[in-house]
């Protein structure tokens, strides 16, 4: 009997025939490989799926230059810039001083110096600088002291009334007012440079000083010029005897007296006449 006629040999063909069958249903949708079993293509397609997964992009990485990499023409280059900057800088710095120096010397030649010269002053087509220590330590070096200008003044009775009628502060600023200008302006006991500022200078123990910010001797010597017209109440009385009667218009003139020049000697009232003493005492620079 053929082998090719027996039943062992046509079963092995039927079997050849239906497998080519079978393994077409077990393929790869992805990558197109054959399994013989669902199994296979089922482990086989978890791999599959994974590989074909898109890796991820790699960050660019920019690797520092190292400093092997620099070269030495840009060290060069970098070097020849730093010594410009440098040589610039210099010139710079000398050409601001020089600029100093010559800022430096107009002002020295512009300054007013203080000797015992008039030529210390200089001057222009219209007007002159005015020199304050020139014309304190000069110009009124014969000034009166503050001390022997308030002894100098001579009171009457009539300057004790005139301040009981008029006021305290009225009646003082024009007694005094008409002493200092009694006197030629290098001769006055006291200055004022900036009436704005009130800045005064007084003649005392022979020596120019600026007063302070309380301006205390020109404060005293108004309060010793008040006392020393009070002191004219026992005068006025023992030429007025009537005043002691209450009926007579004389004990009116008395009340008004003892008011205003005893009782109005104040510090307050005293600033007061000194602010209106200022304007005949600041130094007109103009008719120097």
């Amino acid at each position: 009997m053929d082998h090719l006629d027996s039943a062992k040999h046509k079963k092995s063909m039927v079997s050849n025939e239906i497998l080519p069958e079978i393994c077409s249903k077990f393929i790869c949708q992805i990558c197109g490989k054959k399994y013989k079993d669902n199994s296979g293509l089922w482990r086989h397609k978890k791999k599959c799926v994974l590989e074909t997964e898109p890796e991820k992009e790699e960050e660019e990485y920019e690797e520092p230059i190292k400093s092997s990499e620099i070269s030495q023409e840009l060290i060069l280059n970098v070097l020849q810039q730093n010594k410009e900057l440098q040589k610039l800088l210099i010139e710079q710095n000398k050409q601001n001083h020089e600029l100093q120096n010559k800022v430096l010397e107009i002002c020295k030649s512009t300054s007013v110096t203080t000797t015992n010269s008039h030529n210390n002053t200089n001057t222009n087509s219209h007007n002159k600088t005015f020199n304050l220590q020139f014309f304190l330590n000069e110009t009124c070096k014969n000034a009166m002291n503050i001390t022997d200008f308030v002894d100098s003044i001579k009171l009457q009775v009539s300057d004790l009334e005139s301040v009981g009628k008029i006021g305290y502060i009225e009646g003082l600023s024009k007694i005094i007012s008409k002493n200092l200008n009694a006197l030629d302006v290098t001769e006055r006991p006291v200055h004022c440079s900036d009436s704005k500022r009130e800045t005064m200078y007084v003649k005392d123990e022979d020596k120019w000083e600026k007063e302070g910010e309380n301006n205390e001797k020109v404060l005293k010597a108004i309060e010793d010029i008040a006392n020393k017209n009070s002191k004219q109440v026992k005068e006025w009385k023992k030429n007025n005897p009537e005043c002691a009667s209450s009926k007579s218009p004389k004990a009116d003139v008395y009340s008004h007296i003892m008011i205003q020049a005893v009782c109005s000697n104040t510090d307050a009232n005293n600033n007061k006449v000194l602010k209106k003493l200022i304007k005949d005492v600041t130094i007109d620079k103009s008719k120097l």
